[in-house]
C-alpha cells in the first residue's frame, strides 16, 4: 500500500514522517473507483439520474465534478466529517452502522474503508486537475484454461498512465462475470468455477474496461480430436477453438441439406425440384463451389441481400414517402446487384444530400431527425456499437464516454431538411436533405459547443465550406479503422450462420468479445484485403467446411450454440417463407400496386400491409438493430399455417400445384417425391414413402386431389420446411 500523507495535527505534536511520504489519497484514482467497486454509483443505486433517498452520484463516476459537490457540499457537508472521519455519513451507511437500504457495502476493517476514511481525514481533496487518468488497463491472465480439479483463478489489473507509470489497481477494480451460473467472481478478482464452460470477466477501473476469458474444462481422457480437413482459414480458426474446447464438430451435411441451405442463404429461395435432382446427380467433386458461384450471380441474390439492408436503412414509406421507398429500395438493390463495396456503400449513405427522390440514399437521414439519433444509428449500423447509453453518461458496459457520444453526434449536427419539391401528404412527400455550413450541438453537461470528434480519438476541424460528414465517413471506412470492417464481417457471418461471431451482431465491444476471436480477425482482414468485396466474403464463408457442417449432435456438441460446431436450426424469415409457400403450392402471391410475379422479398416498402409478413416477424424498419426481426415461433404462426385460410386457399387453388398433380398421370409415389422436393428439397426416405402411400390408399373415400392436399399441407407445416438447417 502507498504511504499516506501524515495529518498536520500529528506534525504539530512532533510526530516525524517517514523519509519518503506518499501522495494523499486520490479522489479520481481511488475514491471514485471505490464507490464504483462498492456499487454506490451503479444504475440501481445512487447512480440513477435522480439518485436514491436524496443522494445522487454520477453513474460509475463519469462526472467527478458532480460527485465532489454532492459528497462535500450537499446536506451542509454532513456526508463527510473532516474532524471525525469515522462519523461521516457515507462511511456510517456504507458499513451499515447507520440504516442503509443498500446494506453493507464496505468492510470497516478493509482497505477500501481505510482509503475512503483517509481521504476524508486529509481534507477530502479534489485532485481532478492534477491527477491524470489512465490511458489503458490490462488484466492478467487475459486468457487461461483451467482443467479440473483446478477451479479458480485470480486476476490482476494494472493501469498505465500517460507518463509511462504503471500501478496495480486490482483492489480498486470492479469485476463482473457474464455467466454467473458458470462462475463467480469475488471483489479481489478471484474467479471460481461453478460448472465447465467459458466465461468472460470484465475488469473496470476509472471508466476503462477490459475482459479476461477463462475456460473451465473437465478432464476427458477419452476425447480424441477427429482432425477434420480445413477448406480455408475459416475452418482453421473454428476448429482450433473447438479443439481447445474439446468439442467435436458435426460431419459434413448431405448434398440435399447443402443445396437447400445454399439457396436459402444466398438468394432467399428454395431450389426447384429439377435443380435439386441435377445437383444430386452431379458427380463433380467441386459441385458445391460451383453452385455457390452460380447463386451469387443470380438476380435473386440482389433481391435477398437488398432486403437485409432495407431492413436496417429504414426503407419504409413512413420515413421516406411512398415513392421514396420504391426509389430507395431500387438504389439498394442496384448496389447489391453490382456488388458495390461495403465501404463505398456506407460512404454514399453517410454523405448523401439532396432530394431523397432523385438521390435515394439521402432517405437515410429522413428518419433520423436530430444529431443524437443519427449518431446512435450510424454507430450501431456501421460500427456495431450501441452508443445509446453514452448519451446521458459514460457507457456502463464499454469504454465509450459521453464526450465520445456527442463528438460523433457533432458530425451530423449540420443536417437539415426542406419539404419537397414533391408533396402530397405525410406518406407521400419528397424531402430534401441539406448539408448546411452551420449547425451546432451543445454538450448537456458542460453547456459548450461540441466539436466533431472521432470516438476515442482527435477533435476534427472542418472548414465551413466542407461537409463534416465526409470527414467521418472517410475515417470510418478507412482500411485501418477498428470498427467498420469488423462490424461488416460479423454481420455477413451472422446472415449466413444465424449467429454472429460477436452476438448480438451489432453490439461489438471489449466486454462482449467474439466467441472465436481469431476467426473474426481473419474475416475482417480478408474483407479489407478484398477491397470490401461483399460477395468475396460470402463465397469464402459458404465454401468453408464450418458452413457446410450438418446439424447432427454428438456427445460433445449437443449444447453448443455459439462456437459453430454444428448447424443450429433457425426459422426462415417472413418474406422467404411466404415465397417458399408460394413456390411449393404453385400459387404466387398478388401484392396490390405491384406487378404480377413480385415476390415478397422484392417488396420495397416495409410498411406494406400484409398479415402473413406481420405475423411471421417482418421488422418495422424503425431501427438499425437486427433485433427488430422476430425469430421466435408463436401460436399465431401455427394457427395461420395449420387452420387459417391463407394456406387452405393456396392448396385449393384450381391452378395450383395440387390441382396439376392430381390431374396428371404421375403415380402416387411420383407425386409424393415431387411434393418432398418442392418443400423439403429432398427425396423422401423409404419409410416416409411407404407411410404416405399407405395413407393415400387408406383415404380412398377422398378424391385424389384431396389426398394430395393433405400430404402437401402436412409438409408445409413440417419443421424441416419451416426452418433453415
Amino acid at each position: 500500500m502507498l504511504i499516506r500523507l501524515i495529518p498536520t495535527t500529528l506534525l504539530a505534536f512532533g510526530f516525524s514522517p517517514p523519509a519518503t511520504a506518499a501522495e494523499p489519497v486520490s479522489l479520481t484514482r481511488e475514491v471514485i473507483p471505490i464507490l464504483t467497486k462498492a456499487g454506490c454509483n451503479s444504475g440501481t443505486c445512487h447512480g440513477t439520474p435522480t439518485g436514491k433517498n436524496g443522494f445522487r452520484l454520477s453513474l460509475r463516476g463519469y462526472d467527478i465534478a458532480l460527485d465532489i459537490h454532492t459528497l462535500t457540499r450537499e446536506m451542509g457537508g454532513r456526508r463527510i466529517d473532516r474532524i471525525a472521519p469515522d462519523r461521516s455519513l457515507i462511511l456510517q451507511k456504507g458499513t451499515a452502522l447507520a440504516p442503509h437500504e443498500g446494506g453493507r457495502r464496505l468492510d470497516p476493517d478493509g482497505d477500501l474503508y481505510r482509503l475512503l476514511r483517509d481521504w476524508i481525514a486529509e481534507g477530502a481533496l479534489d485532485d481532478r486537475n492534477r491527477s491524470p487518468r489512465p490511458t489503458t488497463i490490462a488484466v492478467t491472465p487475459a486468457q487461461t484454461i483451467l482443467d479440473a480439479p483446478a477451479a479458480s483463478a485470480t486476476l490482476k489489473v494494472v493501469a498505465a498512465f500517460p507518463d509511462g507509470a504503471k500501478q496495480d489497481v486490482t483492489h480498486l477494480t470492479r469485476f463482473t462475470v457474464n455467466d454467473e451460473l458458470a462462475a463467480r467472481v469475488r471483489a479481489d478478482g478471484t474467479v471460481t468455477r461453478s460448472r465447465p464452460g467459458e466465461v468472460v470477466v470484465t475488469a473496470e477501473y476509472m471508466g476503462l474496461m477490459t475482459p479476461a476469458v477463462i475456460l473451465f474444462r473437465d478432464p476427458n481422457p477419452d476425447f480424441r480430436w477427429p482432425d477434420p480437413p480445413s477448406q480455408n482459414y475459416v475452418d482453421e480458426h473454428v476448429f482450433a477453438k473447438l479443439k481447445i474446447l474439446r468439442i467435436e464438430p458435426a460431419p459434413l451435411c448431405t448434398d440435399e441439406e447443402f443445396v437447400r441451405r445454399a439457396y436459402l442463404d444466398a438468394i432467399g429461395r428454395l431450389p426447384a425440384p429439377a435443380d435439386v435432382l441435377a445437383f444430386l446427380a452431379d458427380k463433380d467433386a467441386t459441385k458445391r463451389s460451383k453452385l455457390i458461384d452460380t447463386l451469387l450471380d443470380q438476380p435473386e441474390f440482389a433481391d435477398w441481400w437488398a432486403l437485409k439492408w432495407s431492413d436496417r436503412l429504414g426503407v419504409n414509406q413512413r420515413f421516406v414517402g411512398k415513392i421514396g421507398a420504391v426509389k430507395y429500395h431500387q438504389w439498394v438493390r442496384g448496389a447489391m446487384a453490382t456488388n458495390v463495396p461495403e465501404d463505398k456503400f456506407a460512404r454514399t449513405i453517410l454523405t448523401a444530400a439532396g432530394s431523397n427522390y432523385s438521390n435515394p440514399p439521402a432517405g437515410f437521414f429522413r428518419r433520423l431527425r436530430n444529431p443524437e439519433l443519427r449518431a446512435e444509428e450510424v454507430a450501431q449500423l456501421f460500427m456495431g456499437a450501441r452508443m445509446q447509453c453514452a448519451k446521458c453518461h459514460n457507457h456502463p458496459g464499454e469504454n465509450w464516454t459521453q464526450d465520445d457520444y456527442y463528438g460523433v453526434a457533432a458530425f451530423f449536427a449540420r443536417v437539415q431538411y426542406r419539404d419537397g419539391p414533391f408533396f402530397v401528404g405525410i406518406y407521400d412527400k419528397e424531402e430534401t436533405v441539406l448539408a448546411k455550413r452551420d449547425g451546432t450541438l451543445l454538450h448537456p453537461r458542460t453547456g459548450l459547443i461540441v466539436k466533431p470528434k472521432f470516438p476515442g480519438g482527435a477533435v476534427v476541424d472542418v472548414p465551413p465550406e466542407g461537409d463534416v460528414r465526409a470527414a467521418f465517413a472517410n475515417w470510418l471506412t478507412a482500411p485501418n479503422n477498428p470498427y467498420f470492417a469488423r462490424a461488416a464481417a460479423n454481420r455477413i457471418w451472422f446472415h449466413l450462420l444465424g449467429r454472429g461471431v460477436v452476438e448480438p451482431v451489432d453490439d461489438l465491444r471489449s466486454t462482449n468479445p467474439p466467441s472465436v476471436p481469431a476467426l473474426l480477425d481473419a474475416l475482417t482482414a480478408d474483407l479489407v484485403r478484398s477491397g470490401f468485396d461483399r460477395k468475396h466474403l460470402i463465397r469464402t464463408i459458404m465454401n468453408s467446411r464450418v458452413y457446410q457442417l450438418s446439424g447432427r449432435k454428438n456427445a460433445t456438441n449437443g449444447d453448443d450454440v455459439k462456437y459453430f460446431s454444428r448447424q443450429v436450426p433457425r426459422r426462415i424469415g417472413a418474406e422467404a417463407l411466404l415465397d417458399a409457400v408460394c413456390d411449393a403450392t404453385g400459387v404466387p402471391e398478388s401484392f396490390k400496386g405491384f406487378p404480377a410475379g413480385t415476390r415478397a422479398v422484392q417488396l420495397p416498402d416495409g410498411e406494406f400491409p400484409y398479415p402473413f409478413l406481420r405475423v411471421f416477424g417482418r421488422p418495422p424498419r424503425a431501427s438499425a438493430c437486427e433485433c427488430e426481426r422476430e425469430t421466435d415461433t408463436t401460436l399465431h404462426m401455427a394457427l395461420m399455417l395449420q387452420g387459417g385460410n391463407f394456406l387452405q386457399d393456396k392448396l385449393l387453388a384450381p391452378t395450383g400445384r395440387v390441382a396439376s398433380l392430381a390431374a396428371s398421370k404421375v403415380t402416387d409415389r411420383e407425386a409424393v417425391e415431387e411434393m418432398f422436393l418442392l418443400t423439403l428439397s429432398r427425396q423422401p426416405t423409404a419409410a416416409e414413402t411407404e407411410k404416405l402411400l399407405a395413407f393415400l390408399a387408406k383415404e380412398a373415400q377422398k378424391t385424389r386431389r384431396q389426398r394430395f392436399e393433405d400430404v402437401l399441407h402436412a409438409l408445409l407445416n413440417h419443421p424441416e420446411f419451416l426452418f433453415q438447417h
